[in-house]
């Protein structure tokens, strides 16, 4: 199998899942090297003809510690490659005719093109509105969608023009894996392997993760996006929110509209229509 490279690792659940099903990985070993000297005096003294050494000696103890961090690619590689080979995952294939049924809490390593929801683009700005209305409440929060406030602009330029990715999770749709339902990946903030990495989350990836949710295509199969939509904010808050979602959700788009930033009409914005699947990310590659 190839060398994998990961812009995306959720170690420790990687490592439990390879503990689990009994795969052996490198793991940091902390080394401690000990060495013992023994020093003498030297000189004797004159009794008799050889004399007599009256060195006097001593034990001299040094000790050196370091680390050896196992090689991230290497170790992810040979960590992802066990499980497949123990068919602890389901690995979708460009013909996943016989692995059309995923179960919930399953393995699996899915292949296709990556894009952000909408309703991360707009979890993003809930998530500047609320370093902004922090002091204050629902009332200013309507004020402020409403006004050309300068805090506004500026916090949306660093999110949308400069791509700073805030502490949210996202909402990943992958596209073209074949399955008969959409694929949607949840990606924790936490776990890029470095800060560009974020700018690479779109485009053609594998993704190995667990299925979090299935959504059926039942008149009651949804799923709400709000854990995207209003991460971080308190529960009650969070409620209160989502029974006026829709109004704040119109004021949202006319206001980012103005700032020149267009959200796809067809997209995931309040709620995830089945069938679906929902993917907790462990890594992208």
């Amino acid at each position: 199998m190839p060398l994998r490279s990961p812009l995306y690792l959720d170690t420790d659940t990687l490592l439990a899942q390879a503990d689990y099903h009994e795969i052996e990985v490198q793991r940091r070993e902390e080394i401690v090297e000990k060495t013992v000297r023994r020093r003498s005096g030297g000189g004797k003294l004159g009794l008799g003809p050889a004399g007599l050494d009256a060195s006097v000696g001593r034990d001299v103890e040094r000790q050196a510690t370091y680390s050896l961090e196992p090689n991230v690619k290497a170790n992810v590689s040979k960590a992802i490659d066990g499980l497949i080979r123990q068919g602890a995952v389901r690995v979708v294939t460009s013909r996943p005719e016989a692995i059309e049924v995923l179960g919930r809490d399953e393995l699996v390593e899915i292949e296709g093109n990556t894009r952000i929801t909408a309703a991360s683009l707009i979890g993003k700005m809930f998530f500047v509105l609320r370093r902004l209305v922090e002091n204050g409440g629902l009332d200013q929060l309507t004020t402020t969608l409403n006004t050309t406030d300068p805090r506004l602009r500026e916090q949306m330029e660093r999110v949308y023009l400069r791509n700073e990715l805030p502490p949210v999770p996202l909402l990943l749709e992958l596209e073209g894996s074949g399955l008969p339902y959409k694929v949607y990946v949840n990606v924790s903030p936490n776990h890029f392997i470095d800060e560009a990495s974020p700018n690479r989350v779109e485009g053609e990836l594998r993704v190995l993760g667990t299925v979090s949710r299935t959504i059926d295509d039942s008149p009651d199969g949804f799923l709400s996006a709000e854990e995207w939509l209003l991460s971080g904010w308190e529960w009650m808050l969070r409620r209160t929110m989502m029974t006026r979602i829709d109004e704040v959700l119109s004021d949202l788009r006319r206001s980012m509209t103005d700032q020149g930033i267009a959200l796809p009409d067809e997209d995931v914005d309040v709620y995830i229509g089945g069938p679906a699947i929902v993917v907790d990310a462990i890594a992208l590659y």
